[in-house]
């Protein structure tokens, strides 16, 4: 009945640890001599559930993309000359443009033309544009536009001349009006509907698991599932004519995806009236939810968020990876727990090279050069 109540406490640190990894770990790996950006250690239960989605109804890894789960993985392998699936031009990380590179038509490894058909890609000083590019259809989530921008996070995540990303849609009428309704009704089997949902829960989790900023740039419509995918982004940048709303309640569904991004920005109550009611909210009352990062004018727009990018890319990669390891990592956690995560982490971002180099940047009075490590 008594127990020992400090082996309970050493219990509960363990499961911590579990959950979220050991941060000393990586700490002890970069005093060897490592250069682990940040401490990650994956559960062999969260590595089997990906196999199995891939393996129920999941297709293997189409050409030039990374495999399904591999969004968020982190920045793998030294710097890459041109990674599929992106258009570079001049910038961070990269010598010259690639002269036969046009926007949504990218190249492979092996030089071969690939096309997306529902985006736009591209790479300039250090910020990556994805463009949702379905003007027509108010740029709605069909399977190819997930399928593909799924794709194009995985492949832009490693690229270390993608620092930031910006993700917005196409068109003067809306960010992304939600997912495309046409033949929704008919998914056919149980196992063919399950895995024609699986796309948007594995961006919205690798969004928040990758090291690279995102940026959601939202005007006009941002509803339903376009809604949940700009929560989901790390900052909204909203005009001041967007408007959110989550109306699937009104044809006899639900949000239930987009639930998880939704409520933890805005909290039950609030969350729930948006639910439940289907009402729309304008960009100044998603502010005051929670929802929003900021509001501005439709006009200044892109400068705003072009702005932002540039200032985010012009940061240290290692700060910005862990800022977002750290962020998502102690919500889950007892207060106390996560006090001691973040002291392991300070200690991580301390013994970098690019704090090293910030400190002795600062006090040379020059800019800091950073290497990601």
């Amino acid at each position: 009945m008594g127990g020992d109540p400090a082996a309970g406490r050493r219990r509960g640190s363990a499961g911590a640890a579990g959950r979220h990894g050991d941060p000393r770990d990586a700490v002890r790996d970069h005093a060897g001599g490592g250069h682990r950006a940040r401490a990650r250690h994956v559960p062999a239960r969260r590595a089997r559930d990906r196999a199995r989605d891939r393996g129920v109804a999941g297709p293997a890894a189409r050409p030039g993309h990374l495999q399904h789960g591999d969004v968020g993985a982190g920045r793998r392998g030294p710097p890459r000359a041109l990674l599929p699936g992106v258009r570079r031009r001049r910038g961070v990380g990269c010598d010259r443009a690639d002269p036969e590179a046009v926007p949504g038509h990218p190249r492979r490894r092996g030089g071969d033309p690939v096309s997306y058909e529902t985006l736009l890609v591209d790479v300039v000083d250090g910020v990556a544009t994805v463009t949702l590019n379905r003007p027509d259809k108010r740029n709605a989530l069909s399977q190819t536009l997930v399928r593909e921008l799924e794709g194009a996070l995985g492949t832009l995540e490693p690229d270390p001349a993608a620092r930031v990303i910006v993700l917005r849609g196409a068109g003067d009428k809306a960010f992304c009006a939600g997912a495309d309704l046409g033949g929704a009704a008919d998914r056919g089997t149980t196992l063919a509907a399950r895995e024609s949902f699986a796309g948007l829960p594995r961006i919205l989790e690798g969004m928040a698991r990758m090291k690279t900023p995102v940026i959601a740039q939202v005007h006009g419509f941002a509803l339903a599932g376009g809604c949940g995918l700009a929560v989901g982004c790390d900052i909204v940048v909203a005009s001041e004519d967007a408007v959110f709303g989550l109306p699937e309640i009104k044809i006899g569904v639900l949000p239930l995806i987009v639930m998880a991004p939704i409520l933890r920005s805005v909290g039950r109550k609030r969350g729930m009236l948006m639910i439940l009611t289907g009402e729309q909210v304008s960009a100044r009352e998603a502010f005051e939810m929670g929802l929003v990062s900021r509001v501005v004018p439709r006009a200044e727009l892109e400068t705003a968020v072009s702005a932002l990018a540039r200032t985010l890319a012009g940061l240290s990669p290692t700060a910005l990876g862990i800022a977002k390891e750290a962020a998502a990592a102690q919500a889950g956690m007892e207060y106390g727990a996560a006090l001691r995560y973040l002291r392991e982490l300070t200690t991580l971002v301390f013994m970098s090279d690019d704090a090293k180099e910030g400190i002795a940047a600062f006090f040379e009075k020059r800019p800091p050069r950073w290497t990601g490590r």
